[in-house]
């Protein structure tokens, strides 16, 4: 058994930190367990038996056991397996921050929610080992003349739910609301959805390559946007889910249920499809790009 081959030293490099993450986010996971320091109120971002599993595609995903192409074929599905398991992982880092700070409180109690340090340390080392492994799983790229555009588009819808309800319950609308105001006073429901405004805009740009906007510029915004909904979105789904599973909750009080379930799912969504939207911009950019300076050149 050998490790995935790699053109350069980096790779090998990243590899070995990739798999070392891993083997160290299992031992905090087995630390946790033994010692048990999760704070009751402590929210779950994620099932128990994710850090194992998402551990076990990456592995599968990087570790070479033969050279047979229909292999290799499988390996890069197992490695993309446990690139998204491994963000899920990680999801609930900005909750940790807030924690820390003192920013979350139980809102029948009005205690802080303690922090799940054992938790931080698992989602910190998903976090790294997601870093490197899609670095490793965008080291190939696909055939740029092959790049979807429509995953601009498709990110687009997925950023709308959020600001239409928003903006709906801002103008006086109760869809979704037990009754008007439920959702804020004003326009603060408005304020709230901007971003998403702004991420919706964003998803368009990268449809197709544009000389008056930066290239450099959509790309930090894209990956941005996607980081920061990917380490959203997946906790809160699941968070949703224990919820209804577990105490039949109807959500904060005034707001649907479902209403819930539409924003976090679409949050979940939207992190996907930006992220393939930003990479199939930066591949069809990039070979937009050379075309250029060859015909400069010639």
């Amino acid at each position: 058994m050998e490790l995935r081959s790699n053109k350069s030293r980096g790779g090998k490099v990243e590899t070995w930190i990739a798999l070392a993450s891993c083997a160290a986010m299992l031992v905090s996971m087995a630390i946790k367990h033994i010692v048990s320091n999760r704070s009751a109120l402590a929210p779950s971002f994620s099932p128990d038996w994710l850090p194992l599993a998402a551990t076990g595609f990456a592995a599968a995903g990087i570790v070479r056991l033969n050279g047979s192409p229909r292999w290799l074929r499988v390996q890069r599905a197992l490695l993309w397996c446990g690139l998204l398991l491994m963000v899920w992982v990680a999801n609930g880092l900005p909750f940790d921050l807030f924690a820390m700070a003192g920013l979350i409180g139980d809102p029948t109690t009005g205690r802080a929610i303690g922090v799940d340090w054992m938790g931080l340390a698992i989602r910190t080392l998903a976090l790294a080992a997601a870093v490197v492994l899609a670095r490793l799983a965008l080291e190939h790229p696909a055939d740029p003349t092959h790049a979807g555009t429509w995953y601009g588009y498709a990110a687009f819808l997925f950023a709308l739910p959020y600001p239409v309800l928003r903006t709906h319950w801002a103008l006086g609308g109760t869809f979704g609301l037990a009754w008007p105001g439920a959702a804020g006073k004003g326009f603060a429901p408005l304020l709230l959805a901007i971003p998403f405004v702004l991420a919706a805009a964003l998803s368009l740009l990268l449809v197709s390559p544009r000389g008056w906007m930066p290239r450099r510029l959509l790309l930090a915004a894209g990956w941005t946007a996607t980081a920061i909904m990917a380490m959203i979105g997946p906790a809160a789904c699941w968070m949703i889910l224990n919820t209804l599973v577990r105490s039949h909750d109807t959500g904060p009080t005034g707001i649907a249920i479902w209403v819930f379930c539409l924003f976090y799912g679409s949050w979940f969504l939207f992190a996907i499809a930006e992220g393939a939207a930003t990479r199939s911009y930066q591949l069809r950019s990039a070979t937009l790009r050379m075309s250029s300076c060859s015909k400069l050149g010639g």
